[in-house]
């Protein structure tokens, strides 16, 4: 009877361990680090449709500056608006990774550098770190169910859709192209009244600067703005960029390039610069 009663015992006890979820196994553990591997591949390659093949119909993704949203296909069309916008550098590190069954958690650190494709634009860099939930599919596979990612970096001046500082971009490639021209006309539309102008110590106001255009004392071949990185504070805004002009200012070869700053005020719905200043990179 004894003898019974054991057997009875350890069947149960072996039927109870069956049934227990696996904890920590090593190749589902290396299964979602190649999976988090994958996704950094992905965006390293600009490719949307492999970002989204990592992905569920129900998987949801919360991510910088966005409204979370849900499905593969929002994730993919996510992804290939980014990338259309901007060549993304990014580097995943994996800190930890539990598993439980079918369920798997992994969390880590990221770092990034997205450069615009557009012309002249200065790159972000940004880190944080980052949480995903991933199950294991009907065969096999692990994919992402849910994704959420924060940034240590204080917020920069910027608005919700970037169409402020795409405005005071534009801004600074017309004023460049009318400097350029020497077309004081087109120039002094963008500056305020107060606007003055301090290069290496030197100061001068709107007035004074426009008398010297109209008088010839620039002699211009080319202006070249490069990392121009605006940022918006509510009415204000600030824009630095690095700046190359070729060509004389009354009769001496202009130094550069030049370390630019201008800080901007908007008045009547329209952006104006109120002060600009130019230092010469030695």
């Amino acid at each position: 009877m004894k003898t019974i009663y054991g057997i009875v015992c350890v069947s149960l006890l072996l039927l109870v361990c069956a049934c227990a979820p696996k904890v920590n196994a090593p190749a589902d553990v290396e299964a979602i680090k190649k999976s988090v591997d994958d996704y950094a591949k992905a965006v390293k390659a600009q490719d949307a449709n492999a970002v989204a093949a990592l992905m569920t119909d129900t998987t949801i993704w919360t991510d910088l500056n966005i409204p979370g949203i849900a499905g593969k296909e929002a994730i993919r069309k996510l992804h290939q608006d980014l990338f259309a916008r901007l060549t993304c550098e990014s580097n995943l590190t994996v800190a930890d990774v539990k598993v439980s069954g079918d369920l798997g958690t992994a969390r880590g650190t990221w770092t990034q550098k997205d450069t615009p494709k557009a012309e002249g634009l200065a790159p972000l860099m940004d880190r944080g770190s980052w949480t995903a939930i991933l199950e294991r599919q009907g065969d096999g596979s692990w994919k992402w169910e849910s994704a959420i990612a924060n940034s240590d970096q204080p917020p920069p001046g910027a608005t919700a859709d970037g169409a402020e500082e795409k405005a005071l971009v534009q801004i600074e490639l017309d004023s460049a192209r009318a400097l350029e021209k020497v077309d004081v006309a087109a120039f002094e539309k963008f500056l305020a009244k107060e606007w003055t102008y301090n290069a290496d110590g030197q100061v001068m106001n709107r007035a004074q600067t426009f008398a010297e255009m109209k008088a010839g004392a620039y002699k211009l071949e080319s202006v070249k703005l490069a990392d121009l990185s605006p940022h918006v504070f509510g009415e204000v805004a600030v824009v630095t960029m690095t700046a190359v002009m070729k060509g004389k200012y009354k009769g001496a070869e202009i130094p550069g390039p030049m370390r630019s700053t201008d800080f901007f005020v908007k008045r009547d719905g329209r952006w104006q610069v109120v002060s600009s200043q130019n230092i010469t990179i030695k």
